[in-house]
């Protein structure tokens, strides 16, 4: 079965309530092995907002990666997320960063996600649950994680939700 790493993200509402149903509606496409904890991030561009809370989970599935899309969308529109304005504040931001080394590029989807090399609100968690995987065509996550920028992430708690 392909491995998939999805990050989630949010700072309106109530974040951690909709990590939870998140990951519930996920164990509907296949196995969650392991989250990592739960990152306080300062934004990432946009307009001026409140901090965000991150994480990143593993699972096991065999559904299409155009199936996770569907269903990352369907989370985010069931905790409410609306899309206003890019880079803005939102209640659920479900990206799928990787999906079994499969490289897409379509309208719908790209993969490996085209920006999580930049990110260390993304790359902090996924260090913390796969040290050793590779990015393709970017590296290995522990050099990444080295090499990009400067940003505020604090792990603020464990988070080891009854799976």
């Amino acid at each position: 079965m392909p491995d998939v790493y999805v990050s989630l993200g949010g700072n309106q509402g109530d974040p951690l309530t909709c990590f939870m149903s998140t990951l519930r509606n996920f164990q509907a496409l296949g196995r969650v092995h392991r989250c990592a904890g739960i990152y306080q991030t300062e934004p990432q561009g946009g307009p001026p907002q409140p901090d965000y809370l991150n994480t990143v989970f593993w699972m096991t599935t065999h559904a299409s990666c155009y199936d996770i899309l569907r269903q990352a969308l369907r989370c985010e529109r069931q905790c409410g997320r609306v899309r206003t304005v890019r880079f803005g504040p939102r209640t659920l931001d479900v990206d799928i960063l990787l999906y079994d080394g499969l490289v897409v590029e379509s309208e719908e989807l790209v993969l490996p996600h085209p920006r999580m090399h930049l990110r260390r609100f993304v790359l902090e968690p996924l260090y913390e649950i796969a040290p050793e995987i590779v990015i393709p065509g970017k590296g290995e996550v522990r050099a990444l994680l080295q090499s990009v920028s400067v940003q505020r992430v604090t792990r603020i708690q464990d988070w080891d939700p009854e799976l």
